[in-house]
């Protein structure tokens, strides 16, 4: 029974370490195609929305939703129309975050949510 109990964590771990996030911030993009600078909190400026689905996109553009999460509320931001390959399975969109303050960045297609990441921002 132990062994059993063992396996299964063990399996439970390498499943989720093999997980990529949906959305990664990151504030360039190497020619490879690799995000730069990546992670979840930044000061105020230019960065970049790398998006990559499960599954290809099948649609020929998506939808990037920025909102403001302030007080347990979140307030749209901004609304931005991504052109994508229908069998494409990545994408990134230019994000301008200069207010302080957390975001939820959410990829949305015609049939559901692609992902969904939160950022940081911070002011100088």
């Amino acid at each position: 029974m132990k062994n059993i109990l063992f396996m299964l964590i063990i399996m439970l771990l390498v499943a989720g370490c093999s997980r990529t996030k949906a959305i990664e911030f990151c504030e360039g993009i190497s020619p490879e195609g690799k995000g730069v600078n990546c992670g979840g909190e930044f000061v105020e400026g230019e960065l970049l929305a790398v998006i990559t689905s499960k599954e290809p996109f099948g649609v020929n553009s998506i939808t990037v939703q920025i909102r403001e999460v302030k007080g347990g509320k979140k307030q749209p931001v901004e609304s931005i129309t991504v052109n994508v390959k229908p069998d494409g399975q990545t994408a990134t969109a230019n994000l301008s975050l200069y207010a302080g303050g957390t975001y939820l960045v959410r990829a949305v297609k015609k049939d559901g949510t692609i992902g969904e990441g939160e950022i940081i921002i911070r002011e100088q």
